[in-house]
C-alpha cells in the first residue's frame, strides 16, 4: 500500500513538473501572441500596358529593407510584393516605388494598422503613383 501511494505521489510530482515546465515554455513564447498584427501590401497595375515596378519596404527601425523586389506586372495584374506574406504592424515603414522609365515616389507609412490595411500601390497610364489605405 505504501508503494502505491509513493508511486502515485511520484506520478503527481512528475505531472506537476511537466505542467509547470509547459507553462513556463508558453510564457517564454508569449511574444508570439503579443504581436500587434500584420498587414498586406498590394501593387496593382491599372495601366493598359505591362509595367516593371521596383518596390522597397523598409521598417523605420531598420537599415535594410524588409522587402525589395522588382515586379513584372501585366495590365490590370495585382501582386503582393511581400511574397504572399504580411508585414508586422508594430513599426512604421518607408515604401519606395519606382516604375521603369517612369516616375518614382516614396510613402511614409506611419500607421500600418490592420484596420486601415492593406496598403495599395496603384500604377496607371499617368505619371503618378498612388498609395491608398482604407479610411479610418
Amino acid at each position: 500500500m505504501v508503494e502505491r501511494a509513493s508511486a502515485r505521489l511520484r506520478r503527481r510530482q512528475a505531472l506537476s513538473m511537466i505542467a509547470t515546465a509547459g507553462t513556463a515554455a508558453l510564457a517564454g513564447c508569449s511574444t508570439l501572441w503579443d504581436q500587434t498584427g500584420a498587414t498586406d501590401v498590394i501593387v496593382h497595375n491599372a495601366a493598359s500596358e505591362a509595367k516593371t515596378v521596383e518596390v522597397s519596404i523598409t521598417p523605420s527601425d531598420a537599415d535594410e529593407p524588409h522587402t525589395a523586389r522588382t515586379l513584372e506586372l501585366a495590365p490590370h495584374e495585382q501582386i503582393d510584393p511581400v511574397n504572399d506574406s504580411k508585414l508586422p504592424t508594430n513599426t512604421d515603414y518607408t515604401v519606395a516605388v519606382a516604375i521603369e522609365n517612369g516616375p518614382s515616389e516614396t510613402f511614409e507609412w506611419t500607421d500600418p494598422t490592420v484596420e486601415r490595411a492593406p496598403l495599395w500601390i496603384v500604377v496607371d497610364d499617368s505619371q503618378n503613383i498612388k498609395f491608398l489605405l482604407q479610411s479610418g
